[in-house]
């Protein structure tokens, strides 16, 4: 019986295993910038403020100088994945000096983005029905976005996936990422550039390989050529892993021929690698078997950790509870991680680059 009982555990699910997805390398050139390092090394975050008043916005604003002194100082760039809702303020609020305030934020963005940084789409949910109507009313996109898929177990949390297929519909799924996708473009990149990927709230893209398939294609469907986000199990088992390992966490994707690329977060004792906890960079740049390529790790932050909200300032000043850190034990602790990334640097360990670069790298490598 209890052999028969361990046989019928289902298998953990880890994407990377699907057939439709393909582990990728990039392969070491000599004579590259970067040849000599022992990784590529990718600071995300994922920028998702409370934005309910002028003071939440001025505290990120705050929050983002410093990230930007940061960036400026030991010349090591950031990939914002950014949550388009949070910037509804500024284009259908109501409230003149909250919607001034939120340009202004993006204003902050878009000169971080001029100085090296990288801005990409991030969303939790579907994205604000008002907002679409109002970039609708300035562009109409269009394309298809049709599936007929019916509802099975769940096995992630309720977040993008769930709320905006499950819930909503896969079409609404492909507005979303379409319309936000092209908001960040206009505001961010005054239509100069592309944005190419996208990071589910949530690390939220279904509960079976179908569903991811699906999920891939609407990504595609969208315009989008890269994902930076897959989990691996069931959500708050002790299967449940963000990311993959160093040296793993890339891929290609192809569904009905067309082909994107997955930059997964490296997944890291406790979790995915994060500039605020202590994690041995040097130890995963060097853990990589295959000398001949360049393992890229994928660290993970939310600048809106540094973000000091109205509703809860007076929690913000209490003493942290246990695995918390306060906003100035924060700072100290990504200054802490800007100051290793400088020295790792300049040991020829890690070389800092954006998603975007990264992204180029992929596609000389694809090329050849």
């Amino acid at each position: 019986m209890a052999i028969l009982v361990a046989c019928s555990k289902p298998a953990i699910e880890n994407p990377f295993t699907y057939p439709f997805i393909k582990e990728i390398r990039l392969e070491r050139k000599a004579g590259t910038p970067y040849s000599e390092y022992k990784a590529l090394y990718l600071l995300t975050e994922d920028f998702e403020p409370q934005v309910d008043s002028v003071t939440d916005v001025d505290s990120m604003r705050e929050g983002l100088r410093f990230a930007d002194e940061l960036s400026k100082q030991y010349n090591i760039p950031w990939t914002h994945f950014i949550d388009v809702n949070v910037l509804a303020p500024a284009f259908i609020g109501e409230d003149a000096a909250l919607a001034s305030r939120t340009r202004e934020m993006i204003a902050d963005l878009k000169t971080m983005v001029a100085r090296g940084d990288d801005c990409q789409l991030h969303l939790h949910g579907a994205m604000d029905e008002q907002l679409v109507a109002a970039l609708k009313q300035i562009e109409k996109l269009h394309g298809k976005a049709t599936c007929n898929k019916s509802m099975k177990a769940y096995r992630q949390r309720n977040s993008f996936f769930f709320n905006a297929f499950y819930n909503q519909g896969y079409r609404q799924m492909v507005v979303s990422l379409r319309y936000g996708k092209r908001l960040l473009e206009q505001s961010i990149y005054d239509n100069k550039q592309p944005v190419l990927a996208f990071r589910p709230g949530g690390w939220d893209h279904g509960s079976s390989m179908q569903d991811t398939r699906l999920y891939y294609a609407g990504l595609l469907a969208a315009g989008l050529r890269a994902n930076s986000g897959l989990s691996i199990g069931n959500f708050a088992a002790t299967n449940w892993r963000v990311g993959n390992g160093v040296g793993h966490n890339l891929a290609s994707v192809t569904v009905d021929d067309k082909t994107l690329i997955e930059v997964s977060p490296t997944a890291a004792p406790g979790g995915y690698v994060n500039p605020v906890i202590a994690t041995n960079i040097r130890e995963l740049a060097e853990s990589a078997k295959n000398k001949d390529t360049l393992p890229v790790i994928v660290s993970v932050y939310h600048l809106s950790g540094l973000q000091k909200t109205a509703d809860h300032a007076a929690e913000a000043e209490a003493q942290p509870g246990p695995g918390q850190q306060s906003i100035e034990q924060q700072r100290d602790a990504l200054e802490r991680h800007f100051q290793l990334l400088a020295e790792l640097r300049a040991q020829k360990i890690i070389y800092p680059i954006t998603l975007r670069e990264l992204l180029a790298l992929v596609a000389g490598d694809e090329s050849k």
